[in-house]
């Protein structure tokens, strides 16, 4: 397993757009969760290469300058981002990638390959350095990866954190499944000294992450775990995580079912 000092959380500088907001948000993370900011681009040619590495190279020794205590360090790798996601997470122990804007399509096939989660940023984060998240809990059991990644902002920046869970008052086996979740997330945060609510939702699982969505907007962060499944038809209206980021009220961190996560080295 890789040592602490070695993980890094990924700034996606391949774009300009909302790259301050992103920067900043980054730099908190990496400062809560004691990882170092990694200053990261994907190109195609030489020339692109030598475009990207001006632009990044000015960003990291700036962030360096103003923020002398981070870890900084800048990546540049040839190829697809998609095609970039299993050396990112196993060579350059890579367990976080933030980005600005729409979960496009390139984003999208990237984010189904990953072992790490995408983070999105949103001019509406207060700069409360994450303390409020909430996360909306469904009856999948990877909604427990979701779980997971809020302990580590209680544990290390004393977040308060809602579990928004799903209501399956017609359903017992669904019902069954959601208090599962819940169970379990009450017994991993149990073990550290942070405060965490229960918060029963109006929605069933189909619903809860649009129903969280909407109440994001007085919080600092979205947790959330994406699909397992998607069809022809959902790449035609947009998929869900693609809906919930584009609506996003708040910043989101979006998990990743379809891989095993990286777990975060303390």
């Amino acid at each position: 397993m890789a040592k602490i000092e070695n993980q890094r959380i990924l700034l996606w500088c391949k774009h300009e757009t909302g790259l301050h907001t992103t920067l900043i948000d980054a730099a908190q993370m990496a400062l809560i969760l004691e990882k170092e900011l990694c200053f990261f681009a994907n190109y195609s040619n030489q020339k692109e290469k030598a475009e990207l590495e001006k632009r990044v190279q000015v960003y990291a020794n700036t962030v360096k300058a103003d923020i002398p205590d981070l870890n900084v360090s800048v990546l540049l790798l040839k190829g697809k981002l998609k095609n970039l996601m299993e050396p990112l997470g196993e060579k350059y122990n890579s367990i976080m990638l933030c980005c600005s804007g729409k979960l496009h399509y390139s984003l999208l096939k990237a984010f189904y390959k990953s072992g790490f989660p995408f983070y999105f940023s949103h001019e509406n984060n207060n700069k409360q350095a994450f303390k409020k998240i909430i996360i909306p809990v469904d009856y999948r059991n990877s909604t427990k990866e979701s779980v997971l990644w809020g302990s580590y902002f209680g544990r290390f920046n004393q977040s308060d954190i809602v579990l928004h869970a799903a209501d399956h008052q017609n359903d017992s086996g669904l019902q069954y499944r959601v208090d599962e979740i819940i169970a379990f997330a009450r017994k991993l945060y149990g073990q550290f000294t942070f405060n965490f609510w229960t918060d029963k939702g109006l929605s069933g699982s189909f619903g809860i992450h649009r129903e969280a969505m909407k109440l994001s907007e007085a919080y600092n962060l979205l947790i959330f775990t994406g699909s397992y499944n998607v069809t022809l038809f959902d790449y035609l209206i947009g998929t869900f995580e693609q809906r919930i980021v584009k609506r996003r009220r708040s910043p989101v961190l979006l998990i990743n079912p379809r891989r095993e996560m990286y777990v975060l080295c303390d």
